[in-house]
């Protein structure tokens, strides 16, 4: 779904998102995204944007009880690492707590449900970070992946809000 997006839509919608951010994060939040691999939405300009109104960004770490860290990152390429799954990740940094998560996905539906790519990481953290902290979850795709309605298993964990940049 994701690998059919022509390259002006794609760009279209990272330009699209950064208006959408200007009314939802206040400047010195920390901003937890994610590297964008393969046909995910790209939210490298957007975390540019965020880091020049003064936000704290952090990428996710994987780690053994699959709730991820969150470790500081200045948006150069040069200072991250490949974690076990190739997925680009700080070293190095502290971790830190973020305000905002932006959460990929494969599909999303209209109720906020997620399906991901299989490994819990996201729904771990979701449940962990909802307990102890009041970190909130919002879930970046391009509108072709929202769907009105997605198998639900019970460990899975929904994003407090979907990003849907048509009805914006």
């Amino acid at each position: 779904m994701r690998q059919n997006i022509d390259a002006s839509t794609r760009h279209f919608f990272e330009d699209k998102i950064i208006d959408v951010f200007k009314g939802i994060v206040r400047s010195k939040e920390i901003v937890a995204g994610y590297f964008p691999l393969n046909s995910e939405f790209n939210i490298i300009p957007l975390l540019h944007f965020l880091k020049k109104r003064k936000n704290i960004i952090a990428l996710p770490c994987v780690t053994e009880n699959k709730v991820l860290d969150f470790r500081a990152w200045n948006l150069d390429k040069n200072n991250l690492i490949k974690n076990q799954f190739s997925i680009p990740e700080p070293s190095k940094t502290d971790t830190i707590i973020p305000d905002i998560v932006l959460v990929p996905g494969v599909l999303f539906d209209r109720r906020n449900n997620r399906l991901g790519f299989g490994g819990g990481y996201y729904d771990k953290t979701i449940e962990y970070y909802k307990i102890e902290y009041s970190t909130r979850f919002l879930g970046i795709c391009y509108p072709s992946q929202i769907v009105s309605e997605l198998p639900v298993e019970e460990f899975d964990q929904k994003v407090d809000f979907l990003i849907d940049l048509e009805e914006i």
